[in-house]
């Protein structure tokens, strides 16, 4: 959630700010996101400077709708998880779909929704084989 840092006055990064931070830590630059950010039917994107500002939670104001397709565009999210993390950082809204669940298992859920579906496969494939492992392992003392 975004706060306001009590000592400098300026604003904490919320959920939002951390996705686009993870973004560029994992090797995207705020320029390819910037370009990336435009849309394939002409939609404006969000320029490099602008990324930057709120992978920093220094944007004050939550980015309007079209500003986050360009963010899902920019990090390249699914909007439904760019959607909830403006939400969560601006609102202070948390989704409620998955309930009942541990955070461990609401961050594996929402991690394999972003997936492409090859990627799906391959961790559906990896869970199996773990299973199957399991299966297969003698139970201690037998």
């Amino acid at each position: 959630m975004t706060g306001i840092d009590a000592t400098s006055g300026q604003a904490l990064p919320g959920k939002l700010s951390d996705m686009v931070a993870a973004a560029q830590r994992a090797g995207t630059s705020y320029a390819k996101m910037a370009a990336d950010s435009k849309g394939p039917a002409g939609e404006r994107g969000m320029s490099k400077a602008w990324f930057q500002r709120l992978a920093v939670g220094s944007l004050m104001t939550a980015p309007k709708p079209e500003e986050l397709e360009a963010v899902a565009r920019g990090i390249r999210k699914p909007i439904r998880l760019v959607k909830e993390a403006a939400a969560s950082q601006w609102l202070q809204w948390e989704s409620v779909e998955l309930s009942g669940y541990d955070e461990d298992m609401r961050h594996i859920i929402i991690r394999a929704a972003a997936m492409d579906p090859r990627e799906r496969r391959r961790l559906r494939a990896m869970l199996d084989a773990a299973a199957t492992v399991d299966e297969d392992r003698p139970a201690v003392g037998k």
